[in-house]
C-alpha cells in the first residue's frame, strides 16, 4: 500500500557452513522486523513532482520483495534544493530502516557548498537508483527566448528554492561563463510550485530533471510549452537542441566545475537510508531494490508513467558519491565564488 502526503512542519559476515546456516535466520530476523511496519519514503521535492512519483511507483512493488512486506507511504519534504529532507532523515527520523530518502540530486553537493548543512553525502547508505538523469534549464514558450543567445539579450527570471539548487547554480554559471541574463528568485519550494509559477507568468524558467518532465508534464513536452536552453549530466538525443554546460566551459577549471555540478545527475532517482541503519537491513533493502528493478509489474508501471529505468546498484552509488566528494577544496571555493554562492561581505 502506498500513499503520498505533504510534509508541513554491523555484524561480521560468517563464512562456509556457518554462513549458510545463518542466512535463513537473518532473513527471518528482517521479516520479523518489517512485518506490520510502515516504510516512509521522504522525497526531497514537491508532492506533485517526479521524485515523489518515482517513490510511489517503486514502493508499490518493492514492498513485495522486502521480507515482512511492510506498508509504504511517500512524504514530500521540499526545501533547500533537497538538503532539508536529508538533514531530517539523518538527524531526526527513525534510524532503523523504516525511513528511506528519495534524494533530490543537488543535495548530494550541499555538504561541500554549505558546511554545517547537517549531513555528509559519503556517509549515506545508498539503496540504489532507478536511473541517472540530466537536468535541463527550460523557459516558458511565451517569453520568446529560444536559445542562450536570446538569453544574453533579454532577462529571464528563474524560480528556485535556494542557492543549493540546480536552478541556481546552472543559471549563475551560464551568466558568468557566457553572459546570459538569468535572474534567480529564491523561495519557490518544490517543482510543482515552480511549474505553477511558470504557467502563471510569475517567472519565466526553471531547471528540472528531464525525466521528471516526462513523467509529470508529458503534455508540456508534447505541446512544446517549454523551450530547453541548457542541460547538465547524461547526454540524451531528446535534448540535442539544448547546450550542454560542458560544451561552453572555457577553461580546464570550468570543465572540472561542470563535472562537479553533475554529480547529482549521475545519482538521478537515487534512494538512501541514514548512516545509522543496521547493515543487515541495508542489505535487505538493496536486495529488494535490485529485485524490483527486474520485476515485470514494476517495469510495466514505470513505462506507463514514462519513468525511465536504467538502474544503478547501491554499492556502485556508494563508490560514485565517495569519488564526487573527494574534490579539492580550492575547486569548491572557486566554484562558490564564480556563482556567488556566498552573500557579499559588507
Amino acid at each position: 500500500m502506498t500513499h503520498t502526503r505533504q510534509f508541513l512542519a554491523g555484524a561480521a559476515v560468517l563464512a562456509g557452513t556457518a554462513g549458510l546456516l545463518a542466512a535463513p535466520a537473518a532473513a527471518d530476523d528482517i521479516a520479523e522486523f518489517y512485518k506490520g511496519k510502515q516504510i516512509n519514503a521522504i522525497a526531497g521535492g514537491g508532492a506533485g513532482g517526479g521524485f515523489a512519483l518515482a517513490a510511489r511507483i517503486l514502493g508499490r512493488h518493492m514492498v513485495n520483495h522486502i521480507p515482512g512486506k511492510p506498508d509504504w507511504i511517500v512524504t514530500a519534504m521540499p526545501g533547500a534544493g533537497g538538503a532539508r529532507s536529508i538533514k531530517y532523515i539523518v538527524n531526526a527520523a527513525a534510524q532503523d530502516g523504516t525511513v528511506i530518502g528519495a534524494v533530490l540530486p543537488p543535495a548530494v553537493l550541499s555538504p561541500l557548498l554549505r558546511p554545517g548543512v547537517g549531513y555528509k553525502s559519503e556517509d549515506l547508505q545508498w539503496v540504489g537508483s532507478i536511473t541517472p538523469m540530466p537536468s535541463v534549464l527550460s523557459v516558458w514558450h511565451t517569453h520568446n527566448v529560444n536559445s542562450l543567445d536570446d538569453a544574453k539579450k533579454r532577462e529571464v527570471i528563474v524560480a528556485t528554492s535556494s542557492k543549493l539548487s540546480t536552478n541556481y547554480y546552472m543559471s549563475m554559471f551560464l551568466n558568468k561563463v557566457v553572459g546570459t541574463k538569468f535572474k534567480v528568485i529564491s523561495g519557490y519550494q518544490g517543482g510543482d510550485r515552480q511549474n505553477n509559477a511558470m504557467e502563471k507568468g510569475e517567472v519565466h524558467a526553471r531547471a528540472s530533471f528531464f525525466n521528471s518532465y516526462k513523467s509529470t508534464k508529458a503534455d508540456w513536452l508534447r505541446d512544446r510549452k517549454i523551450v530547453h536552453l541548457a542541460t547538465l549530466g547524461p547526454r540524451l538525443d531528446e535534448l540535442k537542441g539544448a547546450t550542454h554546460l560542458a560544451d561552453i566551459a572555457k577553461t580546464p577549471e570550468q570543465r572540472k566545475m561542470v563535472a562537479f555540478m553533475q554529480a547529482g545527475e549521475n545519482v538521478g532517482h537515487g534512494f538512501f537510508v541514514s548512516p545509522g541503519v543496521p547493515k543487515a537491513r541495508v542489505d535487505a533493502l538493496r536486495k529488494a531494490f535490485d529485485a524490483t528493478m527486474k520485476d515485470q509489474a514494476f517495469l510495466g508501471d514505470a513505462k506507463k508513467r514514462n519513468v525511465t529505468v536504467e538502474p544503478v546498484a547501491g554499492v556502485e552509488l556508494d563508490k560514485s558519491i565517495d569519488e564526487a566528494m573527494d574534490v579539492p577544496q580550492s575547486l569548491v571555493d572557486d566554484f562558490k565564488t564564480l556563482v556567488e554562492m556566498d552573500a557579499p561581505k559588507k
